[in-house]
């Protein structure tokens, strides 16, 4: 297939229809407007309908949609290719559920020293804390069992 045809990358394809985007013609009236003129010449296309502003063609087809990029290609329409890699998703460090709601239960447990509620809700607070915060196993405190 030529370097000069623009390049249609598959966005959706199913039985009998697929849409397709050429993005490098986005905007291009008269190309899409000749393009769905085309398109409905080949053998098994049934239905073009584009979309210049956003580059979407769509085909309703008969047959393999393989057959009509052929036949694309071969009329010097376009290319069918894959579409460009999506960039990765940003990385960020990772954060584990567990060590935040321990991180919240100390700030609970502080808050309950600061109101001079040592006993029973800030020490609780912190002990849930710790177990979450993986300082204790259920191997390493012995109940007297």
């Amino acid at each position: 297939m030529g370097d000069d045809l623009p390049l249609a990358e598959i966005v959706h394809a199913m039985p009998g229809r697929a849409r397709l985007r050429i993005s490098d013609r986005r905007g291009d009236a008269a190309f899409f407007s000749s393009l769905a003129t085309s398109l409905s010449a080949i053998a098994g296309v049934s239905k073009v309908s584009v979309t210049p502003l956003t580059g979407s063609v769509l085909i309703q087809h008969v047959g393999p949609l393989s057959r009509i990029g052929a036949a694309a290609a071969e009329a010097r329409l376009f290319a069918v290719g894959e579409p460009a890699p999506a960039a990765p998703p940003a990385s960020g460090p990772a954060i584990d559920p567990k060590i935040m709601l321990a991180l919240a239960l100390c700030g609970a447990a502080a808050w309950q020293l600061s109101k001079d509620r040592v006993l029973p809700p800030a020490l609780t607070l912190l002990w849930y804390a710790s177990n979450l915060g993986g300082l204790w196993s259920s191997g390493d405190v012995d109940l007297g069992e």
